[in-house]
């Protein structure tokens, strides 16, 4: 039996892609698990199929962006769970614009979504885990955070700031047991990027994610991890 058995997940935006791989992932081991999604029938059936897979899962509307709703979402969460063991900030939009032709709104959007809400959502969970004296927040960012390219300003800036967050958090929260990792993949094959040059089959599997999360939860407390490049096979040695 794993010793994640009976601790307790937040996972955001995981109606689909890679949160819903990582819930996936957290329930084979015996997790709860909470999800968060702004759609809410996407939710539902996110976690109707999951619940097919066996464990305790909820899904709970929320816009992420919204401090109100996020902090309700996670006193939601510890109502029915008793504790927060795990908070996954996966939540985020990709549109995709020059500079030049950005629009404030894409900008406005893109930030509070990717980082705002993971920011508000980190925040929310904080207190529950300074409590226990144990916890564990991983933020799933991108090797757009890593380095920058063309007519993806606003993704490459919110993800670069996620990765400056997950820094300052580990320094701040390590003394209360709690450890940060940011998560960089490059292309997964979710629904973000369908349509993109680069087939789906040959991107990285959002189920190998949460393989990736899962082994962090297995590592020693005594092991830090800030940051997991993830490339895709292609990407490399060319």
């Amino acid at each position: 039996m794993s010793h994640l058995q009976g601790q307790a997940a937040l996972i955001t935006g995981g109606s689909s892609g890679i949160g819903l791989a990582i819930a996936s992932a957290l329930l084979a081991e015996g997790m709860a698990v909470a999800i968060a999604a702004r759609d809410k029938q996407r939710l539902d059936g996110a976690r109707k199929s999951l619940e097919k897979e066996g464990g305790k899962i909820i899904g709970i509307p929320a816009d992420i962006s919204k401090a109100d709703q996020v902090v309700a979402f996670v006193n939601q969460a510890v109502d029915i769970f008793g504790r927060i063991d795990l908070l996954v900030n996966n939540a985020g939009v990709a549109k995709f614009n020059p500079i030049e032709t950005l629009s404030e709104e894409v900008w406005d959007e893109t930030q509070n979504i990717n980082l705002k809400g993971a920011f508000l959502s980190t925040k929310a969970v904080l207190p529950v885990m300074k409590q226990q004296r144990s916890g564990y927040i991983i933020n799933i960012a991108s090797i757009a955070g890593k380095s920058g390219f063309s007519g993806a300003s606003a993704y490459c800036a919110s993800k670069f700031g996620m990765i400056g967050l997950t820094e300052s958090l580990l320094e701040e929260a390590i003394q209360h047991q709690i450890r940060a990792t940011a998560i960089c993949p490059g292309y997964v094959a979710t629904p973000m990027v369908r349509g993109v040059s680069i087939p789906q089959e040959e991107m990285i599997p959002p189920e190998d994610i949460g393989k990736l999360v899962v082994g962090l939860l297995h590592l020693s407390p005594h092991t830090i991890i800030k940051e997991i490049v993830v490339n895709r096979k292609g990407s490399v040695g060319n």
